[in-house]
């Protein structure tokens, strides 16, 4: 009995010592798991954080993009516009060019009519003396500018308008009439929607605008960078409606005379097509 005894204590002593030596061991195990994971989310944490970074840069590269896009856009619109000036000052230098050719044809003509019919060339500002065969260089340069600005005056006259309506514009958007059907003295610029005076005097312009189903609008006439006139409609319920105004303004040459909408009186699109346009135009009548 007593051998049983020591026996049963000797296990019980053993199965202890055991059970303290793993048990030890497994502790110690999860520490070091639990410290491993701690470390593991550490990391997710640092790689979430970083994953954020590269999103926001990614955000800012594509809004880069775009703003670059957008800038490219505008200025390939600006090439465009240069491009038509260029043009326009071309056309104008060619026109200025046969302006001065029919004068100076004019002054020959002129003079070579005074010494045919022998009159002493007053009306012409020409002193015809004895032994002189070159009029006056003084009264030739009087005669000259009085050609220049009387008689061979350039008519001025611009039709332009828009082949498509303009969708839902801003206020005070510049309404661009881009299909030109008139353009003498080249005064109007297709590209902006601007007529540039060439030429001081007093001038005439007609503007119109279409609109259709629920919106309305106010068209102002803008001269020299000023409110000078101004045309209103609205239509409701599938109305097709059209308004037109006229208006007289004496101009410097040089000044801006364009079309464009109101501040704050706009809804809706501007309509324009074969049924009815939204149009510009003027002239110059003295």
């Amino acid at each position: 009995m007593a051998c049983s005894i020591f026996r049963l204590g000797s296990w019980l002593v053993s199965f202890l010592y055991l059970f303290g030596f793993f048990g030890k061991n497994l502790a110690e195990d999860a520490t070091t798991l639990r410290h491993e994971v701690q470390t593991l989310r550490k990391t997710v944490g640092r790689l979430e954080k970083l994953i954020g970074d590269y999103d926001n840069r990614f955000k800012q590269l594509e809004s880069i993009n775009l703003a670059l896009q957008v800038t490219v856009s505008n200025q390939k619109k600006e090439m465009e516009k240069m491009e038509e000036m260029i043009q326009d000052l071309q056309r104008h230098i060619h026109g200025q060019d046969v302006k001065l050719r029919a004068i100076s044809n004019t002054l020959s003509t002129s003079l070579d009519i005074a010494k045919l019919d022998g009159s002493d060339g007053e009306e012409l500002g020409i002193k015809r003396d004895v032994g002189i065969e070159k009029p006056d260089e003084t009264k030739t340069r009087a005669l000259m500018k009085r050609l220049l600005t009387g008689s061979l005056t350039v008519p001025v006259a611009f039709q332009a308008y828009m082949s498509a309506g303009q969708q839902t514009p801003h206020g005070h958007e510049t309404i661009i009439f881009e299909t030109v059907q008139l353009n003498v003295g080249n005064g109007y610029h297709r590209a902006s929607g601007i007529f540039v005076a060439p030429e001081s005097g007093l001038y005439v312009f007609a503007w119109s605008i279409r609109l259709y189903g629920n919106s309305y609008h106010s068209a102002q006439l803008v001269v020299d960078n000023q409110e000078y006139d101004a045309v209103y409609l609205s239509v409701r319920d599938g109305d097709n409606e059209n308004v037109s105004g006229t208006a007289v303004a004496q101009l410097e040459k040089g000044v801006d005379v364009f079309v464009r909408t109101h501040q704050a009186y706009n809804l809706g699109n501007i309509e324009s097509d074969p049924v009815g346009r939204t149009s510009f135009c003027g002239w110059k009548i003295n």
